[in-house]
């Protein structure tokens, strides 16, 4: 290999080849370089004598002063130096108008020529109003079919070329000609593909670099630059944008192998990535002037502008329609009492949210899925491997069994994936699936291989003939719209999970607490029911035992008829207490009794009849004042609570007037109230206040006081959630105030 020196070049190392570095040029001009501050000659082309007519070794280490008048070369030295001046410019060398085409490259200057070509006023106002209509029509055409065709078109006619090719460029850096103009009798390549080992890396970045490459003469003999290596440096000079930089030699070699004898490209850049190439071949060696070069170069960024305009525009709708598709399945998902019925069964669906197939979505160890979908035990393969192998919120694949082999089995209805994760730790994923498409994807030349080896040198193929390769378990690419939507799906459902989970936490604390207190409360009478076993219980046993030992001292008629009384009358008082106690407890394990509306007059005509006797005898008279009349509660504490109110008004009544009781009922917006008044006894609760609702406490002498009523109307009422207060006068009277929640 000759372009360069110590580095044999073939396509099983062209992906790495340093064209940078290339140390020839094309013949259709000169290339010179230059130190950057004197401006002598350190490298020049070979050839330099054919448009200067000097000889290459007479301008090394020369300053180009040799080359011009001394007011030419102050023009000269203006136009080196003045990096803004366009490129290229009009150089005046040796009396010779050239077209000189300068950069700067590692403090060295670069200056290459070709003959200049003057344009006349007529054609200059032709390419001018060529270029405009080209720029009306464009806008014209409504799709990239019709731009593609109309940029290949206008092109092919400039140049006169025998083909003109649209060439574009997948993820994968494979090729696809998607328009076309050749002349008749020339191959044509429309809708063929081309592996991405034809435009190996280092070219791809050149081409970002470089968007205009001509090669006039496929089959011409390189120019030599000497010296090889620039004499400052030591090194080869770098001459990567150079215009005039000779082929890579398997490039013109493949090109050979296409019949091709001449060609031109104009990369098309979108966005600052290399989206595409109007590649331009002859059959015959073809020079292109600059002016003709540049027409064609204008209409590339043209054509590459629209796809960007044409791009962000279908983008933006598409976009902003799917956008709106996710507010309201969002909205949706909050307005349900799950997740999974707000994203599958409203009036959006999550299918909607995307050009899929099918969705499923595995959450809270449910699967659920919607539309054409792999089986719920190829679903599960899916998430178990996406744990194991994703590290990505968001996961998409058009082919799917290209990562995870398995997925072959199923690639009819998941070729595609585009999976969400909310948990990895939970295995808790949203899926969309795309099928397989059916395509036959014609390739020119089989892809496959796309050398063949000649002793130590690996050539490229000489075979372009159609090569069929139908395409399995691919599906249609997920756009960057969908990408887009699904990454603000996953935030947006992230959120509300972990809002509810933020919810739930809450109330669990809440009910914790309450959880707590009751706990709390029980504990406190479990207490009580300590102090009822040790006081009421275990003294009258021991009591017991100490008459049975009596017995046993001295065991006689008289003893027994002693003794045997006072056992009876402590055997009753711990039936008593037994009794109490089963009471309590059955108060207790009660509290969660079903609730149902209760009228309070039913229940107040059947204490008073209970009370008959005791009103009766102590002339009681009871009014009432229902301004709510029923009450949602069990109704056996309701029976309890007005039996022991109205029981003890009565008990504890002034032996100096008629009892009067009064119950009264009343609401606000958030409690009803029930209160029981009497003009009774009264308390000091100053002295008593704390120990009102205690277990077996009373403050007043009665024979049938207890002190137990009061203590199981408290529990009652905050068994209902409810509070029990009490205000009291002595010698007065009482008014006992019952405060139920209304729901």
């Amino acid at each position: 290999m000759q372009n360069y020196k110590d580095l044999q070049v073939d396509l099983s190392n062209c992906d790495r080849e340093p064209i940078h570095i290339i140390g020839r040029i094309q013949p259709h001009g000169f290339l010179m370089i230059l130190d950057q501050h004197t401006l002598h000659v350190e490298q020049v082309s070979v050839n330099v004598a054919d448009f200067l007519d000097m000889a290459s070794d007479s301008l090394l280490g020369k300053s180009l002063a040799l080359l011009c008048s001394e007011e030419g070369y102050l023009i000269l030295q203006k136009q080196l130096r003045n990096a803004m001046q366009p490129d290229p410019q009009l150089l005046q060398i040796n009396g010779k108008m050239f077209f000189g085409f300068i950069h700067e490259s590692k403090g060295k200057l670069v200056v290459e020529c070709e003959p200049a070509v003057q344009l006349e006023e007529q054609q200059r106002l032709e390419n001018s109003y060529r270029f405009s209509q080209f720029l009306t029509e464009l806008s014209l055409k409504e799709d990239m079919v019709g731009q593609s065709q109309l940029v290949v078109e206008q092109v092919q006619e400039i140049l006169g070329y025998d083909r003109v090719m649209l060439y574009t460029f997948d993820k994968h850096w494979n090729g696809e000609v998607i328009a076309e103009k050749t002349i008749n009798g020339v191959h044509s390549y429309l809708h063929h593909h081309f592996p991405a080992s034809d435009i190996p890396k280092p070219a791809r970045e050149l081409l970002k670099q470089k968007t205009v490459r001509q090669i006039p003469n496929v089959h011409a003999a390189a120019v030599d630059i000497v010296p090889y290596l620039n004499p400052t440096s030591g090194e080869p000079s770098n001459i990567l944008r150079s215009e005039l930089r000779n082929p890579s030699e398997i490039h013109l070699e493949y090109l050979q192998n296409m019949g091709v004898s001449a060609t031109l490209s104009f990369s098309v850049i979108v966005k600052g990535e290399l989206w595409g190439l109007i590649a331009c071949h002859h059959m015959q060696p073809v020079c292109i002037d600059y002016w003709k070069r540049q027409l064609c170069h204008l209409m590339a960024k043209s054509f590459a502008n629209a796809q960007m305009s044409s791009r962000d525009k279908l983008n933006y709708d598409t976009l902003a329609s799917y956008k709106k598709l996710e507010e309201q399945l969002v909205d949706q998902v909050n307005r349900s009492e799950n997740i999974i019925d707000g994203l599958f069964k409203g009036e959006v669906n999550l299918t909607s949210l995307t050009d899929c197939a099918g969705a499923a979505v595995y959450i809270n160890k449910h699967l659920t899925l919607e539309g054409n979908t792999p089986y719920e035990s190829e679903i599960m393969q899916i998430i178990d491997w996406l744990t194991e192998n994703n590290t990505d919120r968001v996961f998409s694949s058009e082919h799917l069994s290209e990562v995870m082999p398995a997925a072959y089995a199923f690639r009819h209805k998941a070729s595609g994936l585009l999976a969400l994760e909310i948990s990895r730790y939970n295995k808790e994923y949203i899926l969309f699936f795309k099928p397989e498409i059916s395509e036959t994807r014609i390739w020119a030349g089989n892809p496959e291989k796309p050398l063949q080896e000649a002793g130590s040198y690996i050539h490229p193929r000489k075979s372009f003939q159609n090569w069929a390769e139908v395409v399995k378990g691919k599906s249609n690419p997920w756009t960057m719209n969908e990408l887009e939507v699904s990454q603000m799906l996953l935030k947006d459902i992230t959120a509300i999970i972990l809002r509810n989970q933020a919810n739930q936490l809450t109330q669990f604390n809440r009910d914790l607490n309450m959880y707590a207190g009751e706990l709390r409360t029980r504990n406190s009478r479990l207490e009580d029911f300590t102090n009822i076993i040790t006081h009421n219980l275990r003294s009258p046993l021991r009591n017991i035992q100490g008459l049975h030992d009596l017995y046993i001292a001295e065991p006689s008629h008289e003893t027994a008829s002693e003794i045997l009384p006072r056992i009876a009358r402590m055997v009753g008082n711990i039936s008593n207490t037994i009794d109490d106690l089963n009471l309590i407890l059955k108060t207790t394990i009660n509290q969660n009794m079903s609730q149902a509306p209760v009228h309070l007059a039913a229940i107040l005509d059947k204490e008073i009849q209970n009370l008959e006797t005791e009103i009766q005898q102590s002339g009681a008279v009871i009014y009432n004042s229902l301004e709510v009349e029923t009450l949602n509660l069990p109704k056996v504490y309701l029976e309890s609570i007005v039996h022991n109110l109205l029981s003890n008004a009565i008990k504890y009544r002034n032996p100096d007037r008629k009892p009067v009781v009064e119950l009264r009922t009343w609401q606000d917006d958030t409690t009803v109230y029930l209160s029981v008044s009497d003009n009774g006894l009264g308390m000091d609760l100053n002295r008593v206040g704390p120990k009102v609702f205690g277990l077996y406490r009373t403050f007043h002498p009665h024979k049938d006081a207890k002190g137990l009523g009061l203590y199981l109307t408290k529990m009652q009422v905050e068994g209902l959630g409810g509070t029990i207060n009490v205000v009291s006068e002595p010698s007065e009277g009482t008014t006992f105030t019952v405060s139920l929640p209304k729901h």
